[in-house]
């Protein structure tokens, strides 16, 4: 019986020695490595969303400093190649920005401002004589100027602004979708894309149909944000724009007749804003 009962005290000894092992570096204040983990989040107006992001920075509790560096993901892949990973976490380390505020369990942010292509984030967490690496990647949209000129307003009387000069934009990654830029204040562009579709007015001109998400402006009214959109994505449903005459276009010189509802909190009302080259 003597012996039984010390073998079971062996096999319980051995299974609370696994159980300590597993659980290193996963219960608080018991980490092995220094770990940074990163949090990407949309920047709120007056940034620009499409060119400037927001990160977090989370550390655990065996870190005890955080480098990090942006570059183009086509500079790092080529880097990797020739330095390897580790080569490219000493890189980091030399050429990348020190956080402060990094003291074992920690979160940082910052705001990256102004990236045009892909962009790939790393950062380096170090500590105790050991280093780990982590990664996110941002696309910030690179735009090309095809046509610049005056967007009207139809809903002048309630924004407080009749008109405002623009540049139309497309896309260098995606040839179906523009913007004008600025059209509503600084980094209030709104986008538009572009569909497989078209039609003529009344004099036989051909015309290419667009859509226009939501989009937010700086404007308020009754002390409520003013946002627009298209007639399909007030109505939730996109036959308003392609069967039932509700559409907006975009003609081969680039004028474009925008048909979208203004609304805050309630309706605004609906009609033709317009845009004309110069």
């Amino acid at each position: 019986m003597k012996k039984y009962i010390y073998l079971f005290s062996v096999l319980l000894a051995a299974l609370a020695m696994t159980s300590c092992v597993a659980e290193e570096g996963t219960e608080p204040g018991n980490d092995s490595v220094p770990v940074v983990t990163i949090y990407q989040y949309k920047v709120s107006k007056p940034l620009n969303v499409d060119n400037d992001v927001k990160l977090r920075f989370s550390t655990n509790s065996r870190t005890e400093e955080v480098y990090y560096l942006a570059e183009k993901t086509a500079d790092k892949e080529t880097r990797i190649t020739s330095t390897g990973e580790e080569g490219y976490k000493d890189y980091v380390v030399a050429n990348g920005v020190k956080l402060s505020g990094i003291s074992g369990e920690s979160s940082v942010d910052l705001t990256l401002t102004d990236l045009y292509g892909e962009y790939t984030i790393t950062a380096v967490a170090a500590g105790g004589g050991g280093r780990t690496s982590a990664t996110t990647v941002f696309l910030g949209l690179d735009w090309t100027t095809v046509a610049s000129g005056t967007y009207y307003f139809f809903n002048s009387s309630r924004i407080g602004i009749s008109s405002n000069a623009t540049s139309l934009q497309v896309c260098t990654t995606d040839d179906k979708l523009y913007r004008f830029k600025d059209v509503f204040g600084l980094n209030y562009h709104m986008k538009i894309n572009l569909l497989n579709l078209t039609g003529k007015d009344a004099g036989g001109e051909e015309y290419t149909f667009f859509r226009v998400p939501v989009t937010d402006t700086p404007f308020t009214y009754n002390d409520n944000a003013v946002s627009v959109r298209d007639i399909g994505y007030w109505q939730g449903s996109d036959a308003w724009i392609t069967d039932n005459g509700y559409e907006s276009g975009m003609y081969a010189d680039y004028t474009c007749f925008v048909l979208i509802q203004y609304f805050a909190a309630s309706n605004m009302g609906y009609g033709y804003d317009e845009f004309i080259p110069d």
